[in-house]
């Protein structure tokens, strides 16, 4: 937690809260980043301080967007098992890389025309399906975490509806849009 970011302070404020419940803040904030850079040190040493913090952060957002945590430890370590699976994807990533030159991650050409031509599809559908039906279904899929239930709930309540009926109506509107886009691709792809 070397750098400071925008939210950084409460983010942090909140694991230092959270960790404040069961020993002065500062001792427990020690503690955890010492674990964590000891689990890390055991599976990739180079990198251990920096992936302790990487974790660290992660949690700290968790608590900030209201993740309840009963065990600070334990969930602290399973931030951390995912943060060392990145960490490898991305060492395995560069690993091929070096063996094959040719290898890249960057799109080609005829990869960025698929994107895009699949993009201006859905965005086609996403105008027939009419602005209310559109603005639902582009709030019910658009936030991630905690702020998509807390839309969810709103658009629920909006609607006079029930989680499930929102939900309902969310995917057969998504089923929609997905017959859409094939057969807008299918004629694409007839014509190319």
């Amino acid at each position: 937690m070397n750098e400071t970011r925008p939210g950084l302070a409460s983010s942090f404020d909140a694991l230092l809260s959270r960790l404040a419940r069961d020993e002065p803040a500062q001792l427990g904030y020690e503690r955890l980043r010492r674990r964590l850079t000891q689990f890390f040190r055991l599976h990739l040493p180079v990198e251990a301080e920096d992936l302790a913090d990487i974790a660290l952060d992660r949690l700290a957002r968790r608590l900030q967007e209201g993740t309840e945590v009963e065990h600070t430890q334990r969930y602290a370590l399973g931030v951390a098992r995912l943060v060392l699976l990145e960490a490898r994807t991305r060492h395995a990533k560069q690993q091929l890389a070096e063996q094959d030159p040719g290898w890249s991650e960057v799109p080609d050409a005829e990869e960025t025309l698929g994107l895009e031509t699949t993009i201006a599809a859905l965005g086609a559908c996403l105008d027939q399906l009419g602005t209310r039906a559109r603005s639902l279904i582009l709030a019910y899929y658009g936030d991630d975490g905690a702020r998509r239930i807390q839309i969810r709930q709103q658009l629920a309540a909006d609607l006079g509806s029930s989680l499930n009926a929102l939900r309902n109506r969310a995917l057969r509107l998504r089923e929609t849009l997905e017959r859409c886009v094939r057969d807008k691709l299918k004629t694409v792809s007839q014509f190319t």
